[in-house]
């Protein structure tokens, strides 16, 4: 029985009726077959119901560490991120972001960040939704990410090329983190490298932070993922 929202978008998006066939996902790997039984009101029960796929455990765990930053460019990122295959995604409160959230908003925020989640792993038939952290400062996030990995993109003398790095070697997870509009302050790039990320740079061109997040993204699961 579907209700609330995925309810509502079968029936008022959707247009979904009796004997419709339609997709379900867990968020957490698989994948249903199902047929529309019966429309009440806000209630959709489903019939037929079959379990179509189970997901393996990426080869590669993609972890993104983004500043928060202006609402359309947060959500393109979020958006560009599952479509990518990112497994985590940990908000940094950036001292340059020119977005805060409060305390009070926190949970009103996560909860439509999580719904652009999930509503972007539907449109490319990902089985699986990106674990995301609510804002913290930068020291908290560098605490708490882990991966074998760990890649600062900024633009520095001290960066290496991201493509040069990745040539040829492979890792089981890896963290890419990226400044909000104004950049990282020199403070956070210190926290960052004494936490054992890596400086590196996409090239030349100063890029925003949506396309810097995406690029990467993409840089590393082509080079990184088996069979791309």
């Amino acid at each position: 029985m579907l209700e609330g929202r995925e309810a509502h978008h079968l029936i008022h998006v959707l247009r979904a009726a009796a004997g419709t066939s339609v997709e379900l996902i867990d968020g957490k790997g698989r994948l249903w077959s199902a047929r529309v039984g019966e429309l009440s009101g806000s209630r959709v029960r489903l019939v037929g119901v079959s379990l179509l796929s189970e997901a393996a455990e990426a080869e590669v765990r993609m972890t993104l560490v983004q500043a928060l930053c202006k609402s359309d460019r947060l959500t393109w990122i979020l958006q560009k991120a599952t479509e990518l295959e990112v497994s985590e995604i940990h908000l940094v409160q950036g001292r340059r972001s020119v977005v805060r959230v409060s305390q009070d908003r926190r949970r009103a925020k996560l909860e439509r960040w999580r719904t652009i989640l999930v509503n972007a792993a539907k449109q490319c038939r990902r089985s699986t939704i990106p674990v995301l952290y609510p804002p913290l400062e930068c020291r908290e996030v560098c605490e708490a990410v882990e991966s074998d990995l760990k890649l600062l993109l900024q633009e520095s003398h001290r960066a290496v090329s991201l493509k040069q790095l990745l040539r040829g070697r492979s890792w089981p997870s890896v963290a890419f983190a990226v400044g909000p509009e104004g950049g990282w302050t020199d403070e956070e790039c210190e926290t960052f490298l004494q936490s054992g990320f890596q400086a590196v740079q996409l090239g030349h061109s100063t890029l925003r932070t949506e396309t810097a997040a995406t690029v990467a993204a993409a840089l590393l699961r082509h080079e990184l993922f088996p069979g791309n």
